[in-house]
């Protein structure tokens, strides 16, 4: 009787085992079939991108992140270390030239919100980057899990190896027709909890005359539901309006509206220091003697 238990035990362990055996060989497989990228994947990105690295490996490596393999391939973390401080220097200098009445610290938040990984994440689908990445989630049952972060890693990756195959025109170049023509949102980044209280800051260190509230329009004063419209002026110049169910919430509408226009100002015409100029063309020799 016991080694009839014995042997039914013993079977049981043999099934468990080649059931996860068979269950290891079936992930191992799995993982192994989507590791696989065939090289034209890569070919393809570059052209749809239009660039051509020196090395026809270099895009294969901007797209394996170093959780892939564990960190034994050759990844993309040197190009994005230098991608992203090539990308801080081109994106701040645009916006610091394109939106002059900002804060550094507004410029910082509009950097962060169109220009972070969350926002380069969805460059690189853009792109066409997703079926070409090599990496692996830190969380084995959620395989999604980290894809943002290295999806807008590996834009940055792309512009460190433009960088430093082709050199920073090449990087200027990417950047300005494919980063800095995107839609970016001031109003977004512009955060007034007391906008009169900042309007009123902003007037005084501007020499502007002090702000004043006028009613401009009304309607259904006596009702349930009432508008006014509302102006605020600096002499004789509006520099906001807004409306509300009431006169408070109207002029509270109205400095903010004050605020907006003002700090999302933009400069329609500006040329950028890193994106003008040749060296080769400066000389300080007087010209007519030489």
């Amino acid at each position: 009787m016991l080694s009839s238990v014995s042997a039914l035990k013993a079977g049981r362990r043999a099934f468990a085992a080649g059931v996860a055996r068979g269950m290891a060989s079936n992930s191992t497989a799995a993982k192994s079939s989507t590791r696989h990228i065939s090289p034209s994947t890569y070919s393809a990105l570059e052209a749809r991108l239009n660039i051509t690295f020196s090395d026809p490996k270099l895009m294969e490596q901007v797209c394996t992140h170093r959780s892939f393999e564990q960190g034994r391939l050759a990844s993309n973390d040197r190009m994005q270390w230098v991608g992203k401080r090539v990308l801080n220097l081109y994106v701040g200098e645009f916006l610091a030239a394109k939106f002059p009445n900002l804060t550094v610290e507004m410029l910082q938040d509009m950097q962060h919100a169109n220009f972070g990984l969350a926002s380069l994440a969805e460059v690189a689908k853009h792109f066409g980057m997703l079926p070409a990445m090599r990496w692996e989630s830190v969380v084995k049952e959620a395989p999604h899990v980290g894809q943002t972060k290295v999806l807008g890693k590996s834009v940055q990756a792309l512009v460190g190896a433009i960088y430093q195959d082709q050199g920073a025109a090449a990087a200027k170049k990417f950047v300005a027709q494919h980063l800095l023509t995107r839609t970016v949102d001031v109003e977004a980044v512009v955060q007034m909890k007391n906008p009169k209280l900042l309007l009123a800051a902003l007037t005084r260190q501007k020499g502007m005359q002090t702000p004043i509230a006028r009613l401009m329009k009304e309607t259904g004063r006596f009702t349930s539901s009432p508008v006014f419209v509302i102006g605020i002026f600096s002499g004789v110049k509006m520099i906001g309006t807004g409306y509300g169910s009431s006169l408070k919430m109207g002029e509270q509408r109205a400095a903010k509206d004050a605020l907006i226009k003002y700090y999302a100002k933009e400069v329609k015409d500006f040329k950028l220091a890193s994106l003008t100029g040749d060296e080769e063309q400066v000389t300080f020799f007087d010209q007519p003697s030489l």
